[in-house]
């Protein structure tokens, strides 16, 4: 049997452009598309994704050539729907890593810092240990279970070379950046009054007693305060994370066209 340049192509699209959306998805995706997780195993393991859900897939349309501008455009249109999924649980996990920055930076923990293997920017302790907990809470949740099975639905919802998203999608996406700093602010705004009061305390004190130091001794109190404080947000994160999820997953569903 004959083989042409034209059937091999075909064939060859069948694949890479499902793969092209979950490999972009699980590129920018938390956990897995951290650095220290290997480049060569998201791509094992998109690769054994993308051959595990082909079958149920709609069929690639067979008029766009792989090798033109028409299939450079749809090409482009899958990364960046799979790029845009992916990025919703990024913003998740920095207003974890932004919870625990402000409380770094108030109760002076914000000191003890080292390079996050994340992102590979130089970042609190406190702060990675909140982003720790929500990657936890992502994978323990099944969350990337969901993220696999909105992706694997969007084929029949946004099919290749049809259908793309629209102008509101981005303007959501780019909300994504308030929505994060609000729901930071909102988790970290107790402990931030109550580490105010302490320092306006400590303000008066040494108002009425100048040989007070407040150095040597608010610093102190402050690190044991701001320790207190993150232990018992820690204790109620669960549903914090589960709260700020079902919106990040309202939002994929939207890009997505489906009803969570």
């Amino acid at each position: 049997m004959h083989y042409t340049a034209n059937l091999l192509l075909d064939w060859i699209a069948n694949y890479f452009w499902p793969f092209t959306r979950i490999s972009s998805m699980m590129m920018a995706m938390t956990f897995f598309g951290a650095r220290f997780v290997s480049p060569k195993i998201r791509l094992y393991l998109a690769l054994a994704i993308t051959f595990a859900v082909l079958p149920v897939l709609p069929k690639v349309p067979q008029d766009i050539e792989l090798l033109s501008l028409a299939g450079f455009i749809v090409t482009t249109q899958q990364l960046i729907i799979g790029v845009a999924m992916g990025l919703v649980t990024q913003f998740i996990t920095q207003i974890f890593v932004l919870l625990g920055q402000i409380l770094g930076m108030q109760s002076s923990l914000g000191f003890a810092s080292m390079v996050d293997p994340a992102n590979g920017q130089n970042t609190p302790v406190l702060g990675q240990f909140y982003m720790f907990l929500a990657i936890l809470l992502f994978l323990a949740t099944d969350g990337h279970l969901e993220m696999l099975n909105a992706v694997v639905v969007s084929f029949k919802t946004l099919p290749i070379g049809e259908a793309m998203l629209q102008p509101k999608d981005y303007y959501q996406l780019a909300g994504w950046f308030g929505h994060m700093f609000k729901a930071g602010v909102n988790m970290a705004l107790a402990g931030v009054i109550a580490l105010l009061t302490v320092n306006l305390s400590f303000g008066v004190m040494t108002r009425a007693a100048p040989q007070l130091n407040i150095f040597s001794l608010g610093f102190s109190f402050a690190l044991l305060l701001g320790l207190a404080i993150s232990w018992f947000i820690v204790l109620g994160i669960v549903p914090q994370y589960e709260a700020i999820w079902q919106v990040g997953l309202d939002q994929v569903c939207s890009l997505i066209r489906i009803d969570c």
